[in-house]
């Protein structure tokens, strides 16, 4: 049977997909449920499934696209269920719906370096590599089309303005921590890169329970830094953070202390930046640093039909 394709919300798929996912993290199901069986309003995610029967499938490759970005989540085919293609066919049948809805840049994460191998013969390349044990943690970038070898080249387009953020924004979020730094000074960009989709899931699961909020600011269509406050303390102070953590906007750490003052806050202190001025030794506010260019090498040929 050729993969279906789905595009949320679809609750009669649920059942199916959380027995296929039973394994994963708390964090994770409840996202995935969030998307297939309610949908995000504002979020843009297709699902190829290969259907067994009604109540079990033998895989699933999955893609959240925000504009132009997008993230390979979920992936897997049943163990019993590979080498025999499925993969690819999933993969291609979803990267399709991708490419023709207006993706160029789609980031995947892997555990081993045997996915390295795997996600080499669909054009993926390693982006980021963190050496966690038991296995290397894998960030890896597929660019469709005449895209540029990362959304971030080039000056941004537009004036800068601010929003808040949602589950809808998840991909964007996730993609600007591949080419910016994280919260944190202390970590470097290879481990804050890897470790994107569970901060961000991490995040919003937050401000959906009301502990916190998230604001992004914007050029264009680019999401070029966020901040979270939190909303969980009572009290005349709070806490917040940017991402990119020496991110200088505009807007952006204005808009955030307005809206703590707006939630009873008098202050909101930022404490990475002590964090920066302790580990660099002289913290100083900059513009955003140029992109480090991460072009991939070289596609190689396309591989044989696994």
């Amino acid at each position: 049977m050729k993969p279906v394709v789905i595009v949320p919300p679809a609750p009669q798929r649920w059942p199916a997909l959380e027995d296929l996912f039973h394994n994963e993290n708390r964090a994770f199901l409840d996202d995935l449920r969030i998307r297939v069986a309610e949908g995000v309003p504002g979020a843009h995610d297709a699902f190829a499934i290969a259907p067994e029967d009604a109540h079990h499938l033998g895989g699933c490759f999955g893609i959240g696209r925000c504009g132009d970005v997008g993230i390979v989540r979920p992936a897997l085919v049943r163990p019993e269920r590979r080498r025999r293609g499925l993969a690819r066919q999933l993969f291609e049948a979803v990267a399709a719906w991708f490419e023709m809805t207006g993706g160029r840049w789609l980031y995947l994460f892997a555990t081993a370096e045997l996915d390295e191998a795997v996600y080499g013969r669909f054009h993926f390349q390693p982006l980021h590599r963190a050496f966690w044990q038991p296995h290397a943690r894998l960030a890896m970038l597929r660019c469709f089309g005449h895209a540029a070898p990362t959304p971030y080249d080039g000056s941004p387009a537009g004036p800068p303005a601010v929003r808040p953020l949602t589950r809808a924004d998840a991909p964007a979020m996730i993609a600007l921590l591949q080419h910016r730094m994280g919260p944190d000074p202390r970590v470097p960009l290879e481990e804050s890169a890897v470790a994107a989709e569970v901060f961000v899931l991490d995040l919003l699961a937050h401000q959906d329970r009301g502990a916190g909020l998230l604001l992004g600011e914007w050029f264009g269509g680019r999401l070029f830094a966020f901040g979270s406050a939190g909303l969980d303390r009572t009290g005349a102070r709070t806490y917040a953070l940017l991402v990119p953590h020496d991110y200088v906007g505009e807007l952006l750490r204005p808009a955030l202390e307005q809206a703590t003052r707006e939630r009873g806050y008098e202050q909101v202190d930022f404490p990475m930046e002590k964090l920066a001025d302790w580990h660099h030794g002289a913290w100083q506010a900059t513009p955003p640093p140029a992109v480090t260019d991460h072009r991939p090498p070289p596609m190689p040929p396309a591989p044989a039909e696994d």
